[in-house]
């Protein structure tokens, strides 16, 4: 991809991501990366959220639109650039993001919670650590909590590792793009003996409609 090519990529994405229908975003998200300790993932006594849009239609860059017409334009979007993405994130962060997502991971204190669940005694059920990370993609941030949890070298012994991460995202494009990096940096242990790390296709609005089940995570992350 060349540097002109780049640019005009990284201006029509930062269009989409910060045009005005995100002004309403909810004001506790005061950083790029938001991260959330959840006992559940659950429909139960939900109270029904308010529509951050009101009226029929919203902005898609400097464009306006039908509310039903967003979606799927975002989702094109991100399917085009799915294979550059990261590059992306590095232009347009000009690499500050890789120390944001470090932080991310370290705050959560996860290398050490690894440490503690696997020095259960064995044959005993074992508790263990589920992690979410919504619109996850690529899995730059997933994969930041697989290093750190040590679940590469944990994969090498038998049984389903105690911690697992699972990378919820909306476009399967970008779901490809990680899964074929976890292959490459991992190999398949990880995902198909440990069961350390998966990916899952999922609306991040909607994730009761996804293939996850209620209570069943510790520690939610979006990027």
């Amino acid at each position: 991809m060349s540097f002109t090519s780049a640019r005009r990529t990284a201006r029509n994405l930062h269009r989409v991501l910060h045009c005005n229908s995100f002004s309403k975003a909810p004001s506790h998200r005061i950083s790029p990366l938001s991260i959330g300790y959840v006992r559940t993932l659950s429909s139960k006594n939900e109270a029904t959220p308010a529509s951050y849009i009101s009226g029929s239609q919203t902005h898609f860059g400097f464009e306006t639109v039908d509310i039903a017409d967003k979606e799927p334009r975002v989702k094109q979007v991100f399917a085009n650039v799915a294979d550059s993405y990261d590059v992306m994130n590095d232009f347009m962060s000009m690499g500050i993001h890789r120390y944001w997502k470090d932080e991310l991971v370290k705050s959560t204190g996860i290398s050490s919670i690894s440490k503690i669940l696997r020095q259960q005694p064995h044959g005993e059920q074992k508790t263990k650590f589920s992690i979410l990370d919504v619109a996850g993609g690529t899995g730059d941030v997933a994969f930041r909590f697989v290093d750190a949890a040590g679940c590469k070298d944990r994969a090498k012994s038998s049984g389903t590792d105690e911690i697992s991460v699972t990378v919820c995202d909306i476009n399967p494009d970008m779901l490809r793009v990680g899964e074929a990096r976890a292959k490459s940096k991992y190999g398949s242990d990880l995902m198909d003996q440990s069961q350390a790390l998966k990916f899952v296709i999922g609306n991040a609005q909607k994730l009761k409609e996804s293939q996850l089940d209620d209570e069943s995570f510790d520690l939610y992350t979006i990027a």
